[in-house]
């Protein structure tokens, strides 16, 4: 026991000499401690990446290792509706000041050696045309440092071959260069791919759109649409120009798409392997994942960056997810003795579409803004809560999405370079990364008011591109009514007449003050917008605003181009909007009736894909089933007959004369 008790001693002994107590205590912390607090501690969403708004040049990088670097900006959709050129127009001077859109995002685009967007828009120089934009947003897209334009879009195949040609040579004057959309073939042999030579980088751009039908006004001349065959050729031409990195730019998906279907990801492995460095996508209207996808090129196994949907830089309307997007920011190098070019630095820039109501009483502002710098207060330091709420949240929505793939960017912008940079333009008359600019704001003859946009012959599309885009509202069955109440709703069923819309939305045409009424947007309890101004809602309506008011459907081939379902087929889906707002101020137009249902039936335009596009109104008490919209009753015939007819024997062709309806 003695022997025992000595050797315990001895053991407690030797503890003191090699572990004293604070070691010892650090040691215990340490085993069992740490790690309980580092597993309680949450990763963050993404890693912050913090840059400087202007950096020296390292001339020892060249010199040492011979390298060349090129910065990429890449950017989503850009809208232009008839309320953004309204919100745009100033009456007292009876121009358009499109200054403030991308007044916040210039500073970081004109970072971009090439800076590319997907610009949903035209330059027809009339203001009528939904689809077109007064020629000063181009102005505009020159002063952000957007220096390439991308035509393959829904909306291109809206506008005609006059259009385009105006178009084209708008961007020429403005020294943007364009692409994805030709006047011919030979054209687009002569210009396609895009090979942008840059700081010793020779970059090539391919674009391509998925139209699901193609209008009559646009079919004269060549968009690029989605075609394995097509695209296969287009990348070997590309090659045979030895681009140093490919771009290949895709106008696909549905509206609001959240997730990628498995079409988009085999089209991105398939053009990969034909020798793309990044593929990128648009049209969703929301952001959408990156992957980075392994593919094997020349025997070379690869990792390419692939972004399905870069949401939107300027957004359609204020529905809160149409307004989110980002940027990618992207830095290549390449070794310029052994010409081998790879991705060095790159990530995202969160961005949010601002809608100003409350800084000018009556005036409403678009802002294209990074979410970080208002996240941060440097930029609009009194901003509404509720709206910096909303850039926050839009900001977290990204960082979510792509933390786990992807950088998050920031730049050290604030009110004082903002204002700088937009100082040192003007004064220029130039963007920062492009000083080539042949028309000056001067030489930019004004564009005509806004008014009322009409419909374009040959197109499927309402004349209203901004009720295209608002926000859905779920249709209700009509109230029951009356047979005495039927026959007065029947005598009275039709839309308001042009004057009066025009009126209402832009003032009266015939005073010297045709600038749209503004009015103080203000938001309810429901987030939907409400004017300020406007007369108080009557709590019970006559029969007359009932019809008109109710609900009726587009469908989204029309407004949003295709959709696609989870199997990566594309198919057509509706989406509600309000029927007082859709004017269609045309003189004659033909439809086909297929159906009149007491209650409403969605349908599989899947499998019935020859009624892709169709549309419903509400008329007496019945959901009645519209497709087309010709103004050839023989063309209207033709397509009844052959298609129509077989099938739906009670289909029949209904007349409208300014939006009513006149023979059954």
């Amino acid at each position: 026991m003695e022997n025992r008790r000595q050797t315990t001693d001895d053991r407690r002994q030797t503890m003191k000499v090699f572990l004293p107590r604070p070691v010892f205590i650090a040691l215990i912390f340490l085993l069992f401690i740490q790690p309980v607090v580092a597993q309680e501690k949450e990763p963050p969403l993404i890693t912050f990446k913090l840059r400087m708004l202007q950096q020296k040049h390292n001339d020892d990088i060249e010199k040492i290792d011979s390298f060349a670097k090129l910065h990429l900006m890449i950017a989503g959709n850009i809208y232009q509706t008839e309320k953004h050129a309204a919100y745009a127009y100033d009456k007292t001077t009876g121009k358009y000041d499109y200054r403030s859109e991308l007044k916040y995002i210039q500073p970081i685009l004109n970072l971009g050696d090439v800076t590319i967007a997907n610009i949903k828009t035209s330059f027809s120089n009339n203001t009528k045309n939904m689809f077109s934009s007064p020629d000063e947003f181009g102005l505009a897209l020159k002063y952000a440092g957007i220096n390439v334009a991308l035509h393959a879009n829904v909306h291109t195949a809206n506008i005609s071959k006059a259009n385009l040609k105006r178009t084209d040579e708008v961007l020429d004057e403005y020294d943007i260069l364009h692409t994805g959309a030709f006047m011919d073939n030979i054209q687009r042999n002569g210009n396609y791919p895009l090979i942008i030579n840059k700081k010793g980088f020779r970059i090539a751009v391919l674009n391509y759109t998925n139209l699901t039908s193609r209008p009559t006004i646009s079919r004269d001349f060549v968009i690029n649409e989605i075609d394995k065959t097509t695209i296969d050729r287009d990348m070997r031409l590309a090659h045979a120009y030895k681009p140093d990195f490919t771009i290949v730019y895709f106008d696909w998906g549905a509206n609001m798409q959240d997730l990628p279907s498995y079409a988009q990801q085999e089209l991105a492995q398939y053009v990969f392997q034909a020798g793309a460095n990044l593929v990128v996508g648009t049209h969703p209207n929301t952001p959408m994942r990156i992957d980075m996808m392994n593919y094997s090129y020349n025997g070379e196994v690869r990792e390419g960056i692939i972004a399905y949907s870069l949401g939107n830089l300027v957004s359609s309307n204020e529905e809160i997810r149409n307004r989110n997007g980002y940027v990618i920011d992207m830095e290549i190098q390449k070794n310029n003795f052994t010409t081998e070019t790879h991705v060095s630095d790159w990530g995202v820039i969160p961005v949010y579409t601002y809608y100003d109501t409350t800084t000018i009483r009556g005036i409403t502002k678009v802002f294209s803004v990074p979410c970080a710098n208002v996240e941060s207060g440097d930029i609009f330091p009194n901003i509404a809560y509720i709206e910096k709420r909303r850039a926050v949240n839009s900001a977290y929505e990204v960082r979510k999405l792509l933390g786990n793939i992807a950088d998050e960017i920031q730049y050290n912008l604030n009110e004082l370079i903002v204002n700088n940079v937009e100082e040192s333009i003007n004064i220029t008359n130039a963007s920062l990364n492009n000083k080539y600019n042949p028309k000056s704001e001067n030489d930019v003859k004004p564009s005509d008011a806004p008014v009322l946009p009409v419909a374009t012959d040959g197109s499927n599309n309402p004349p209203s591109l901004a009720l295209l885009y608002e926000q859905p509202t779920e249709a209700k069955a009509p109230a029951p009514v009356s047979k005495k109440a039927e026959k007065k709703t029947e005598k009275d069923n039709s839309y308001l007449t042009s004057k009066k819309k025009a009126e209402a939305v832009f003032g009266d045409a015939n005073t010297k003050e045709t600038a749209p009424v503004q009015n103080t947007v203000v938001e309810n309890s429901n987030n939907n917008t409400v004017a300020e101004n406007s007369p108080p809602i009557k709590k019970e309506k006559s029969v007359k605003e009932k019809v008109q008011e109710t609900a009726v459907e587009i469908s989204s081939q029309d407004a949003n181009g295709i959709s696609t379902n989870a199997n990566g087929g594309l198919t057509g889906t509706v989406e509600m909007t309000k029927a007082k707002n859709l004017d269609l101020r045309v003189d004659t137009f033909y439809r086909i009736q297929f159906y009149a249902l007491k209650t409403f039936i969605p349908l599989d335009t899947n499998y019935y894909t020859h009624l892709k596009g169709y549309e419903i109104r509400v008329e007496e008490g019945l959901y009645k089933y519209m497709l087309g919209m010709y103004k050839s009753y023989q063309e209207c015939e033709a397509y009844w007959k052959s298609q129509i007819q077989p099938r739906y024997k009670q289909s029949f062709i209904v007349k409208f004369v300014d939006g009513k309806r006149i023979v059954k």
